[in-house]
């Protein structure tokens, strides 16, 4: 299945030293503005996960290595079984 990604036109106002710097890099200006915001999206994602995990309580944490074990140890036997 072909996933259809429409594009929109916007202006942006930019620092024009930092313009000729990416226009010796490049030729192609929205493909440079395009990949800085995915890269940007994705920094962002990353210090939201990063922050979620840092907060996270004690108990939380003792709850996820219970699970974790257990799935282990689930795991394993499940192997055991089919002779794995």
């Amino acid at each position: 299945m072909a996933l259809n990604y429409q594009k929109q036109r916007i202006s942006i106002t930019v620092d024009s030293q930092l313009l000729q710097e990416i226009d010796q890099l490049t030729t192609n200006r929205s493909a440079a503005v395009e990949q800085g915001l995915r890269l940007w999206r994705q920094q962002h994602i990353e210090a939201q996960l990063q922050k979620f995990y840092q907060n996270r309580s004690q108990s939380d944490i003792k709850r996820e290595e219970e699970w974790a074990q257990f799935s282990q140890e689930q795991m394993e036997e499940i192997l055991e079984e089919e002779g794995l």
